[in-house]
């Protein structure tokens, strides 16, 4: 039998912080997830074959599985008792200083720092001046930049603690830099109207169409067995707040159309037009079908991005809007050798926002992404070769028939750190035209 250890502690002393060591736990206390179903419907039949069927359902689901970060960033106060700042009080109020002087340089934002009480008491106090600063919080700012800019909360605090002048658990425990924790702290509401249209088969058409209102909220929306947080997102945001991170689903699509047609063209033997025409005019003329397959939906649910975190390594936190959402609304433009945008303002919907300031985030997924169409079409022609008993039968399909471009989410990290511009678009969610024939014989 192996022997107990602690794991990322040294001679009673926590390191696991600085040096980036995680962890994987079940919370003790887990209790089995549970939902709730509602559902209620009507169906009519109306003359010619159409059937009207509405629906309703909904489910709120609640002690879901989700993973969280139990080494997370709290706040904490001035423990010397020399001023009642908080340490989100000194980060908040040393962030804005920060960018009210941004037009000074970074250096110049940084040496026009006042001093933040809680810096200058918890952080050992003179080691500021020791490194020549006026005080310990340009001395902070200097070291962690550029995060406390940004809002990085954590990652301040994870920099105080790798060059050795953060105290031991002050604000986010030494022993772990993330301590992965499976809790029942995830919910989810869904609720969605639908309604479909269905044709029977009558005077050579038939088709179904297919319209869903709906709206999911949820406070994380990763499959509760996939190992989350690798990649600046999927953890529940704020353990201890957890309605912070109470948002649209990332899956959300408010509007979605599709449907499916068949018609039989009126024209030929046997059909409206042309029933009793001769043998050539019916080669030519008869046996005709055209389908479909359209699909339109709105765009889905996201949000901008501060290239910041606050209470742990794990969710890339919400940009703050402080300007109008119509500067952000979808209107795609650009191209043939020019940049493809989402805003028709880009310039405008980048000063809209602002980083996290202390603990306080911007709203996730309170944006919209771009819509989505498509149209397969399909044409159909049958030779009858030989009475009822051998035919060949010839296929026309085109895939996006329309060629129309639909478009995959911007760029939104609102500091551009990768070098890409707000608001760009990169990529489409759909594929060129595409054509396929097809001649097959059938007996």
């Amino acid at each position: 039998m192996a022997t107990p250890y602690t794991p990322f502690v040294s001679n009673g002393v926590p390191y696991g912080l600085p040096y980036g060591e995680f962890n994987i736990v079940i919370d003790p206390n887990l209790k089995t997830p549970y939902s709730l179903q509602f559902d209620g419907g009507m169906q009519h039949e109306f003359p010619q074959g159409y059937i009207l069927k509405v629906n309703y359902v909904a489910r709120l689901a609640r002690r879901l599985l989700a993973e969280a970060d139990a080494s997370q960033l709290i706040d904490f106060p001035d423990n010397t008792g020399k001023s009642p700042q908080t340490m989100a009080g000194a980060m908040a109020a040393m962030t804005r200083q920060l960018r009210t002087n941004k037009g000074l340089g970074a250096l110049g934002a940084i040496e026009s720092l006042s001093a933040q009480p809680w810096f200058e008491d918890v952080i050992a106090p003179g080691v500021g001046a020791a490194n020549g600063f006026a005080n310990n919080t340009q001395l902070i700012a200097y070291e962690a930049y550029p995060y406390p800019q940004r809002g990085d909360f954590a990652d301040t605090m994870y920099v105080l603690s790798a060059i050795g002048i953060l105290p031991p658990n002050v604000g986010m425990a030494s022993q772990f830099s993330s301590n992965t924790i499976w809790t029942n702290k995830g919910n989810s509401s869904y609720n969605g109207l639908l309604v479909t249209l269905h044709k029977n088969a009558g005077y050579g058409l038939q088709f179904d169409l297919n319209y869903t209102w709906s709206h999911s909220i949820d406070n994380v929306s990763v499959v509760a067995n996939t190992i989350a947080g690798s990649s600046g997102y999927g953890f529940i945001c704020d353990i201890v707040r957890p309605r912070e991170c109470r948002g649209n689903s990332d899956f959300d699509v408010t509007n979605y159309l599709n449907g499916n047609f068949l018609y039989a063209l009126p024209f030929g033997r046997g059909r409206t037009i042309g029933a009793t025409a001769p043998l050539w005019v019916n080669e030519v003329v008869g046996g005709w079908s055209i389908s479909g397959l359209p699909s339109w939906h709105t765009g889905g649910a996201y949000d901008a991005s501060s290239n910041a975190f606050v209470a742990g390594f794990a969710n890339d936190a919400p940009a703050t809007l402080l300007g109008s959402r119509a500067l952000l609304k979808a209107k795609v433009h650009g191209g043939e050798g020019t940049t493809v945008n989402a805003f028709a303002d880009p310039t405008a919907a980048l000063a809209a926002y602002t980083g996290p300031t202390g603990f306080a985030i911007g709203t996730r997924n309170n944006l919209r992404g771009p819509g989505y169409f498509d149209l397969d079409l399909g044409l159909g022609k049958t030779f009858p070769v030989y009475e009822d008993k051998v035919n060949l039968k010839f296929r026309c399909d085109a895939f996006n028939a329309t060629n129309h471009p639909s478009f995959n989410g911007p760029n939104v990290d609102i500091t551009q750190s990768s070098g890409v511009p707000f608001g760009t678009i990169g990529s489409t969610s759909s594929t060129a035209r595409v054509l396929q024939l097809a001649l097959r014989l059938e007996f």
